[in-house]
Order: structure tokens, then C-alpha cells, then sequence
């Protein structure tokens, strides 16, 4: 038979600091778990792209070429256009019709679908 557990002060401090070590444990691993799931989706998403690309340098008139371009054409937003040498300049919109962060208005390039 177990001997019955001594209920003191020290025995409560104690086990409240395992409790938190453990809740401080747990919290560390999900947040480890979540940075490997996320940098294995960059990874994925950054072959992906390197593979596509590839390709279209390799076979830009075939009909997957031309709509792979046009998606990039439509998607890629201003600021990032530079990372892809052989789409055409866009102008920014001026200031004043920017989105602002945090609103649910749609990009002027999603607007046009």
C-alpha cells in the first residue's frame, strides 16, 4: 500500500514549481514544433519555386510557361518584382490608395481576377 503523501508548505511550493517547470517545458516544445513545421513549409515552398522556375526558363513557350508568367505577372506585388529580372516594371500606388496593414481590403492585383 502507498504510503500516503506528507501535505506541507514545502511539499505544495515543490510541486508548484514542477507544475510550471513542466508547463515551461511544454510551452518551449510546441513552439519548437511550430518553428520546424514553419521552416519546413519555407523549404518546400523555396524547391517548389526553384523547380517552377527552372522550368520556365527552360520551356517559357510552352503553355505551362505562359501561365506560370502570367500568374507571377498578376501576383507578384511591386515592391518584390525586382526578385523576378523578366517581369515587366509596375508603378507602386501612390500613397493615399496604399493598404493600409491590418485591413481586409483586397491588393489592386487580386482585384483584377
Amino acid at each position: 500500500m502507498p504510503r500516503p503523501l506528507k501535505v506541507d508548505d514545502d511539499t505544495l511550493r515543490t510541486l508548484e514549481q514542477r507544475l510550471a517547470k513542466a508547463k515551461n517545458d511544454l510551452a518551449r516544445a510546441r513552439a519548437a514544433q511550430e518553428e520546424q513545421a514553419r521552416r519546413l513549409d519555407a523549404r518546400r515552398k523555396i524547391i517548389a519555386g526553384a523547380i517552377a522556375l527552372e522550368h520556365l526558363e527552360k520551356n517559357a513557350g510552352s503553355e505551362w510557361g505562359k501561365i506560370y508568367f502570367r500568374l507571377l505577372d498578376e501576383k507578384v506585388l511591386p515592391k518584390d518584382r525586382h526578385l523576378f529580372g523578366f517581369l515587366p516594371v509596375r508603378e507602386a500606388p501612390p500613397a493615399s490608395q496604399a493598404e493600409t496593414p491590418g485591413t481586409d481590403q483586397p491588393d489592386k492585383l487580386d482585384a483584377a481576377e
